[in-house]
C-alpha cells in the first residue's frame, strides 16, 4: 500500500522530531496528498455513481417491460451470459411464473440502494408496484458485460425502509 510510507513520513515531520532549520518551510503537503488520493481501482464495495445506477435501471426496466408484455425471450436477453448458460429459457419462464409473477403485473418500479463491487459486479434493490397496488421488493445482482449491465439473479426481500 503506497499510502503507509507517506503516513509515517507525515507523522515524523509533524511530531517535531525533525531538526529545526532556518530555511524556508517545505512546500505544502497538498502535493503529497495529491499523490496519495488518486482513485484506486475498486477493491471494496461502494455506492453506485449516477451512470452505473442509470444503466442498471435501464437493463432491469427493459426486462420488466418485456415480462409485462409476456415476452419471455426478450426478458431473457437481459439475463447475464452465466445465467443463460445455466438456466434455459423454458426454465426461466417457469421461475418467473411461479416466483416472480408480480413482475408480469408490474405497473411501476423504482431502484434504491445501488452498490458497486470489484470485478464489474453490482446490486440494487428494486421495488415493484403491481396494477392491483401490491408492493414487492427484490434484491438484484448485476454484472457489467461487454453488452452492458445484465441480471445475474434476483430474490424477493422484505421491503427496504429509508430510515426516515
Amino acid at each position: 500500500m503506497k499510502l503507509l510510507p507517506w503516513v509515517f513520513l507525515s507523522a515524523f515531520v509533524m511530531s517535531g522530531c525533525a531538526p529545526a532549520e532556518s530555511s524556508p518551510a517545505p512546500p505544502p503537503e497538498t502535493s503529497i496528498e495529491t499523490e496519495t488520493t488518486e482513485p484506486a481501482p475498486r477493491s471494496s464495495p461502494g455506492p453506485c455513481d449516477v451512470v452505473n445506477e442509470r444503466e442498471m435501471g435501464e437493463s432491469i426496466g427493459a426486462q420488466i417491460t418485456a415480462l409485462r408484455a409476456g415476452d419471455y425471450a426478450a426478458a431473457y436477453e437481459w439475463a447475464a451470459p452465466a445465467f443463460q448458460m445455466n438456466v434455459p429459457l423454458e426454465v426461466f419462464e417457469m421461475v418467473i411464473q411461479d416466483g416472480y409473477s408480480s413482475l408480469l403485473e408490474s405497473r411501476s418500479h423504482t431502484l434504491s440502494d445501488c452498490v458497486l463491487f470489484p470485478r464489474d459486479l453490482g446490486n440494487t434493490v428494486v421495488t415493484v408496484r403491481t396494477v392491483s397496488g401490491e408492493v414487492f421488493t427484490y434484491y438484484y445482482e448485476m454484472i457489467n458485460t461487454d453488452e452492458g449491465w445484465r441480471i445475474l439473479g434476483a430474490a424477493e426481500i422484505a421491503p427496504v425502509s429509508s430510515g426516515a
